[in-house]
């Protein structure tokens, strides 16, 4: 697997690691927890003849250094949006994986006149009152336990030298690194380095910023944001996925007025790893359809 080259730039708020490739409608791509922006590499292949595509590594995963203001949502939000701004990026449209997605939808809520058309992988909602009160919930006493917990985690920081030869042994032993990617994935990729890097990426995600998104995941701001939201929407997941069930896609796609819903059959939570084929397919034809989607 080859990557597409990492740059660099300093917004605002710190510095930002991206891969950008292609020529055309720019295209944003958003990654999950614990991912990078190398999760998207078969999605910057496969577009990148029909648009200008941008994968960033959000705050404290893959080689974008964390941030000392907590994550959240809404910052990410601002963050993606000041990249846009910087690379002139006027009017784009944005793919978001799991947690990606809530904060593409952030996006899309709080700027619909930038977004043209909005993927969201992975991702559902709550499926009834009761799920959301317990969401709601844990993201409440979560939040309220972080700044006991914050200095700690923010201790461990200078670390990462010392256990990246650990990393780097559990990445390359097969057995070890697809074992922990079956726990996500029904179908494993063929191509080891593939499997290989997510894995690395996974055990290199800054421990702060990962707690911190876990906990901002459950935030009911993202049921707020929904009503807002304008542009059309693709919904793109596995049927199989352990994290976000296919009946919390349904129950997204719910709130969604102009939403199509592909469900990938014994697909886990990476179609765009597990199924690329299928999975840029789908996703080719909506960013290039001129027409709305008009039903689930």
């Amino acid at each position: 697997m080859e990557l597409t080259p990492l740059q660099r730039t300093t917004l605002p708020c710190g510095p930002l690691a991206y891969r950008q490739t292609g020529s055309g409608t720019p295209l944003i791509l958003i990654h999950g927890w614990r991912g990078a922006s190398s999760h998207w590499q078969g999605t910057l292949d496969d577009l990148a003849d029909i648009r200008n595509v941008h994968a960033i590594d959000l705050p404290g995963h893959g080689e974008t250094p964390p941030r000392e203001a907590q994550i959240t949502t809404e910052g990410l939000a601002r963050l993606i949006v000041a990249y846009a701004d910087q690379a002139g990026l006027d009017q784009f449209d944005l793919v978001g994986h799991s947690y990606g997605a809530a904060v593409a939808v952030a996006i899309a809520a709080q700027w619909p006149g930038r977004v043209r058309r909005l993927v969201l992988s992975s991702m559902g909602t709550a499926r009834n009152d009761l799920e959301q009160t317990a969401l709601t919930q844990t993201h409440s006493f979560m939040n309220l336990t972080l700044p006991w917990w914050r200095p700690w985690f923010a201790m461990t920081r200078p670390w990462p030298g010392q256990w990246q030869p650990w990393v780097d042994w559990v990445g390359a032993d097969p057995a070890l690194s697809r074992t922990i990617a079956a726990a996500a994935l029904r179908q494993l990729p063929a191509d080891q380095e593939i499997v290989s890097e997510g894995v690395r990426e996974f055990l290199t995600t800054d421990p702060l910023c990962a707690m911190e998104v876990a906990i901002d995941a459950a935030s009911p701001n993202f049921v707020a944001a929904l009503a807002r939201i304008t542009a059309p929407v693709l919904l793109l997941s596995g049927d199989r996925d352990p994290i976000m069930p296919a009946a919390g896609v349904a129950a997204l796609a719910e709130r969604l007025p102009d939403c199509r819903t592909v469900l990938f059959d014994d697909c886990g939570h990476m179609p765009m790893i597990e199924w690329p084929d299928h999975f840029h397919r789908e996703l080719r034809g909506f960013l290039s359809d001129d027409e709305v989607p008009s039903s689930h």
